[in-house]
């Protein structure tokens, strides 16, 4: 998965974090999901973002599992958050992405 070019974490006081989408205020997120979004900029799979949730929240690996997948889903739907297993080199979706 690549989050979108024009998605920035803005960090708060408190933990929390403001989701930015092209310079506006779009989600704020909580320590868990800014957490969540760190981890899948640098590339870290599913299965890597849950155990490090697992362990860094000192959660159940069921909760961790469910509160990842359904931010990738929700960050999906907005477009922030795409499958790179679906885009191939010459694809429209990677030209697109490149500007």
């Amino acid at each position: 998965m690549k989050v979108s070019g024009v998605a920035l974490l803005v960090s708060q006081s408190g933990g929390k974090a403001v989701l930015e989408v092209a310079g506006r205020p779009m989600f704020e997120l909580n320590p868990a999901a800014a957490f969540i979004w760190e981890n899948l900029a640098v590339g870290l799979s599913t299965q890597e973002i849950i155990g490090q949730l697992v362990g860094r929240f000192n959660i159940p690996e069921e909760r961790a599992a469910s509160d990842v997948t359904k931010f990738i889903q929700l960050l999906t739907q907005h477009l922030l958050l795409i499958d790179d297993v679906q885009s191939h080199p010459g694809d429209q979706a990677e030209i697109v992405d490149q500007f």
